[in-house]
């Protein structure tokens, strides 16, 4: 496999959970090691707290993290961000390594990144308090939401007109672009692995940027999606692997 694969200067390369190649994804460590590796921008998955409290993780349950049946939106913050994230992905490098708060990351990566951030939980209240946190640091012009739920991306447009929104979907076809239409989405983003000239070409219909999601795989599979977003004309991508890919 040849590294760095080569793609346009204007491509957004994601740093998808942060650098979760090499970090546990969504936590400090992964988004220290993406501005290390210089990447200018980074998705993240956020749910509510039943307290309210808008945190970073991507599972509902937490079992692949070793914490049993444990559903985020039914535990307390304080609870959450006592968790350790880290030993299911190493005990010897990040045994220790917390859950995290939208407003920590913000506080602490506030000025470095372009922020993709999906709105993963079901909780109702999730849209509005997300954009409070992001509302707090200012930090709006940077911002991209973006979500697989149709309905937490309406909530977002309800809420915060001026947002700018992305919808994570499987293909895009003409159902989706209806939809799509009526949110006046920012970005359409489809599975990395069928998107072709002739999808991206009618998702711009709907969004001005189409970027992909669920690259995946061996190296050379990797090597392969990325090359075909890019020969698709796609605008961007998420990837667990920012330093694979250079402009």
């Amino acid at each position: 496999m040849n590294i760095p694969i080569w793609v346009p200067e204007a491509f957004r390369v994601i740093a998808h959970r942060g650098s979760s190649a090499y970090a546990p994804e969504n936590t400090l460590p992964a988004f220290k090691l993406a501005r290390e590796m210089g990447v200018g921008e980074v998705e993240l998955d956020v749910q509510l707290a039943i307290d309210g409290v808008v945190v970073l993780c991507h599972d509902l349950v937490l079992t692949r993290y070793g914490h049993g049946d444990v559903v985020v939106e039914e535990m307390a913050s304080d609870e959450l961000l006592a968790l350790d994230m880290g030993s299911w992905f190493s005990p010897h490098l990040f045994a220790g390594t917390t859950m995290l708060s939208l407003d920590q990351l913000l506080k602490t990566h506030g000025d470095d990144f372009i922020f993709h951030i999906e709105l993963k939980g079901r909780a109702e209240e999730l849209a509005a308090a997300t954009y409070a946190v992001v509302d707090a640091h200012r930090a709006h012009e940077h911002t991209i939401f973006t979500s697989f739920s149709y309905q937490q991306l309406a909530r977002m447009r309800d809420f915060a007109p001026g947002s700018q929104l992305g919808w994570l979907v499987q293909t895009i076809d003409e159902e989706v672009l209806d939809q799509a239409r009526e949110l006046e989405l920012f970005q359409l983003c489809p599975r990395a692995g069928a998107v072709n000239v002739e999808e991206v070409a009618r998702g711009r219909i709907a969004a001005p940027e189409i970027r992909v999601w669920g690259i995946a795989g061996t190296p050379q599979e990797v090597r392969a999606m990325v090359l075909q977003a890019v020969e698709s004309g796609c605008d961007g991508m998420t990837i667990n692997w920012p330093d694979w890919v250079k402009r």
